[in-house]
């Protein structure tokens, strides 16, 4: 290798992909993101009067949590699904069941004695992402092992894995593909093969919304995502959600947020909607 020459490396960290952070100095660029509903979350805390107690919120992508971290201290791992190895089908469901213990999202209570491992492994997985040689296959190696001592923890919720959930996890998969193009319940009972009684039943003892509920909230997501983005008009985005009628687009809309799509994409602009951890 010559004098002053740089070494090469493959696989950087991609940050837009991938947000290892302090609570209280989350970046701008990623909290008001319409892209931050498609990242995993990981607000891992300190309880305000016990310093010993930590909990973390497991949030999945496209799913709602309104909580204050003002009295929090602590950190925010936050990833794409590219940093999941689902080639590992076991594994990516152990994941999945993890973001979803409680419905929308999981609460966990950490034992005393896998803070530690927790914390070893955070340093490492922050000097790699701060690093200029830090690659992304390290993040991931590591990201892994951090889940895994997760899912460790929790493994009496996992084994024998829940055939239910796993009709969710199958369901949700569906939704993110065809929640723009099939808004009726009967396709996606159809698909898993099942009633669309026993489906409903199946999504409100796990997730508490119906076929139903979960398609619109998923439209209305979508809807929010895309007037944040402030070049398109609300009548580009009611097509592009498949709504044939605008004014039905904003019919729906404000039937399910209590604001109008045009309310809402003044108050985006305006700068007066702030957002703590996902909305």
């Amino acid at each position: 290798m010559t004098k002053g020459a740089t070494m090469r490396f493959t696989h950087p960290v991609d940050r837009s992909n991938f947000i290892l952070s302090k609570i209280n100095e989350v970046p701008e660029s990623y909290a008001q993101s319409i892209d931050r509903d498609e990242f995993f979350e990981m607000i891992w805390f300190s309880d305000s009067k016990s310093k010993d107690k930590q909990s973390i919120y497991l949030i999945p992508p496209f799913r709602s949590l309104d909580i204050s971290l003002s009295d929090k201290d602590g950190y925010l791992i936050s990833f794409k699904r590219e940093y999941l190895e689902e080639d590992d089908k076991e594994y990516a469901l152990d994941v999945f069941n993890l973001f979803n213990l409680q419905g929308q999202y999981a609460l966990l209570t950490l034992n005393p004695d896998t803070i530690p491992n927790l914390r070893h492994i955070y340093r490492l997985m922050l000097y790699e992402y701060t690093q200029p040689l830090g690659t992304y296959l390290a993040l991931k190696a590591l990201l892994k092992v951090f889940l895994l001592h997760l899912i460790r923890q929790n493994q009496q919720a996992f084994l024998p894995q829940d055939v239910n959930q796993k009709r969710v996890y199958n369901f949700c998969m569906l939704l993110d593909k065809y929640y723009c193009k099939e808004w009726k319940a009967s396709f996606y009972s159809q698909k898993l093969g099942l009633s669309e009684k026993r489906l409903n039943q199946i999504l409100k003892e796990k997730m508490n919304k119906t076929i139903t509920q979960l398609v619109h909230a998923r439209l209305v997501l979508e809807a929010k995502r895309n007037l944040r983005a402030s070049e398109l008009t609300i009548k580009e985005i009611s097509y592009r959600l498949n709504f044939e009628d605008p004014s039905y687009f904003s019919r729906f809309f404000k039937n399910n947020t209590g604001i109008s799509p045009e309310k809402f994409k003044k108050e985006i602009n305006d700068g007066q909607r702030h957002l703590v951890v996902r909305k």
